[in-house]
């Protein structure tokens, strides 16, 4: 995957600077809706504004999903600008909807070019990894409405040789200590079946003692399990790298 900029210090300074950048286009958009008022109604002006809000939708489901959900945010990010451009010429405004389309193209321009400054390096290639020998995994029962039960990963784990310490929803604790407890008992793996919270706590710890991380998509969000590219809709999958895992 390509790269441009980075995260040094000109690069993260770069990616500020542009993201400010759609701000202030998407924020000039916003002032040419309301100078539009006197000349094409309310109507034209709410039509516009929920064209700007279809618009954002469209482009955080392009960000934050993947699949069909991806696809139905890219469509909706470029139909609702498109509609709300048709509408403002079929009323005679000409000038908006120029200029709403300068804005629009230039707050989109630079948060692409924002995010691709903004782009961790390239990480490097996955080598195969010895398959632990007594890997503990941490789960919560109660992450994702309850994945942990429903695909069987308890069992599942400890089928494939690993020790389970399940959580228990009424009494709180802390996740971190018990990864460090597990650690100093000879744990050579750590992985977690929970929330993207959870899964921080425990990476800490595994990078503080070097060993490997094992992440299970058992949560609601699974944003870091979609950043690994890990199957969110089935997190027993994720077990597969106790015995052939990268």
């Amino acid at each position: 995957m390509g790269r441009t900029g980075g995260t040094g210090p000109d690069g993260g300074r770069a990616a500020r600077l542009l993201a400010r950048l759609a701000l202030l286009a998407l924020i000039g958009s916003l002032v040419v809706l309301l100078l539009a008022v006197g000349d094409g109604g309310l109507l034209v002006v709410g039509s516009g504004f929920l064209g700007l809000v279809l618009c954002a939708v469209g482009v955080w489901w392009f960000v934050a999903h993947r699949g069909a959900v991806r696809l139905l945010g890219v469509l909706l990010a470029v139909a609702a600008p498109v509609g709300v451009l048709v509408l403002f010429s079929h009323e005679g405004l000409w000038l908006t909807a120029l200029i709403l389309c300068l804005c629009w193209g230039a707050a989109l321009a630079c948060a692409r070019a924002a995010l691709r400054r903004s782009r961790p390096p390239r990480p490097p290639r996955a080598v195969p990894a010895t398959p632990p020998k007594r890997p503990v995994l941490i789960m919560n029962p109660k992450s994702g409405g309850g994945k942990v039960e429903r695909f069987g990963l308890v069992e599942r784990a400890e089928a494939l040789g690993a020790r389970v310490i399940l959580l228990d929803p009424s009494a709180p604790a802390d996740v971190a200590e018990l990864a460090r407890g597990a650690v100093a008992e000879g744990a050579d793996l750590l992985g977690v079946a929970g929330g993207d919270g959870t899964q921080a706590l425990v990476a800490a710890v595994a990078a503080e003692h070097d060993l490997p991380f094992l992440v299970i998509s058992a949560g609601t969000r699974n944003h870091f399990a979609m950043d690994l590219g890990l199957d969110r809709s089935d997190p027993s999958r994720c077990l597969d790298a106790l015995t052939d895992g990268e």
